[in-house]
This record gives structure tokens, sequence and C-alpha cells, in this order.
């Protein structure tokens, strides 16, 4: 004959603030005035002999565990670290495209000047492509950092040009707000540099009977009309219009 076995419930009410004795049993009143707080168990004994309940601990819904929580700050963290990692290498990713150095003698295509390289395109190009072209390539649109470098650039851009409209942008703008010319790397342009053509900048909406809203933001270089050995060659124009560019990137020593 199997034994049979007896399953009860204690419940306890909950202890309100002006109670201050030990609850004992109650009879339920309310479903959430009641916890569970241990489920005993008796086993029938025919040997006459008293054996004590088991009590096993049943937590209520709202508990818990330490393990659960180390769980969840463990998760956390690890996304933390996916988070920063991603952004590492997004930044990595970005200064290797905008950075670097070719070697002594210059890439393929590529003019060796001093410390610099040099691309002059042959293909024509609004300035912000012209500037894609560059990074692509892992390089920017030309800075031109002193009279020498212009200088430099002017002559070798008077060799290439083969019509009035076969000119070349730099990596000067001021799209941002009017007036204030920085390069594409962000530092502002020095303006003891006086590097502009004769009435330049003057950021003129109308150019070739075509109407440019934005006025003149972007920099180009190459006119047929240069002042012999002076360095003033550069011009305001639309960037929406297209033209050759120059690519600049350092040599390795």
């Amino acid at each position: 004959m199997a034994e049979s076995v007896v399953y009860s419930e204690v419940k306890y009410k909950k202890e309100s603030n002006a109670d201050t004795g030990r609850a004992g049993p109650q009879i339920k009143e309310s479903p959430e005035d009641d916890v569970v707080y241990a489920a005993v168990v008796h086993k029938a004994d025919h040997t006459n002999q008293p054996n004590p309940p088991t009590f096993y601990t049943v937590h209520s819904p709202g508990d818990s565990s330490p393990k659960g929580s180390k769980g969840i700050r463990r998760r956390g963290l690890l996304l933390l670290a996916v988070v920063v990692l991603i952004l590492i290498l997004g930044v990595a990713i970005s200064l290797s495209l905008y950075s670097g150095c070719q070697s002594a003698k210059c890439n393929d295509g590529w003019e060796a000047h001093g410390r610099q390289c040099y691309f002059f395109s042959t293909e024509s190009l609004i300035w912000t492509r012209s500037q894609e072209e560059c990074v692509h390539k892992k390089s920017h649109l030309a800075i031109i950092n002193d009279e020498k470098e212009q200088k430099l650039l002017m002559m070798i851009i008077r060799q290439k040009m083969q019509g009035p409209e076969d000119k070349f942008w730099i990596g000067l703008n001021d799209r941002q707000m009017e007036g204030k010319w920085l390069w594409v790397d962000n530092t502002p342009l020095n303006t003891s540099q006086k590097f502009w053509l004769n009435n330049e900048p003057d950021n003129w909406k109308w150019v070739n009977n075509t109407e440019y809203p934005d006025g003149e933001d972007c920099v180009r270089m190459g006119e047929n009309n240069f002042i012999a050995n002076s360095a003033a060659g550069w011009v305001d124009t639309a960037c929406e219009r297209e033209f050759k560019f120059i690519c600049e990137t350092k040599a390795c020593l």
C-alpha cells in the first residue's frame, strides 16, 4: 500500500506598521495581503515514529537572486565594451582613409615635391565629390600652408591647363559660415596669406548666366591672367560647378 502524502500551505498576512508582534497564521482575506513563505509537507508514517515536516523555501515573485543581478551587470558591461570597440574601429578607419603617407617616391600617378605627394586629376567633379575622391585615395584636397607651396602649385597647374575652364579645386571653403574660411581638416585660413586673385572672394551668385543661390563657397586655382611671380591665384566659386582637383598627402621619409 502506497504511503499517503499530505501537502499544506501556510500563509502569513503582511505585517502592518502598527503591528509590532509576531504574526501567526491568518485566514486569507484578500489576494494582495498574502505572501506564501513555505510549503509544509507531512509524510504519512505507519511505523508510529514521528517524522519532522520537511520545509521547502519558496521565493516571492519580486525576489531577485544575486546570481541573476551579476548576470545582468555582466551583459551590460559586455554590451558597453562592444559599443566602445565599434567607435574605436570607426575612428581608426576614418583616420586611415584621411591620413597616412606614401613612399618617398609617391605612388604611381602622383608627383613628389619636397615631403608632399600631389595628385592632379584629369576628370572634373563638383567640390564635395572631389574631396571624396581624394579621401578614397587616402589623401585630401590640397591644403596650402605657405607662399612657397602656393607658387609651386600655380607653376604646375599653368603647365596642365588646356583651356579657360581648366581649373583645380583646393581644400578651402566657407560652407559652414559665410566668410569663415576653413580647410578640409577644419583648421582656419591664416589671414596673413594673401593668395586671393584681385577682388576675390566676392561670393557671386550668378556665373555664366546660371544662378547659384548659395553663392560661392569653395575655392579653386587656375586663371589665364595670373600675375607674373605673384602668389595670387585663389578664386571663390559655386561648389556645384565641376572642375579638376588637387589631392595631397605626405611622403614618408
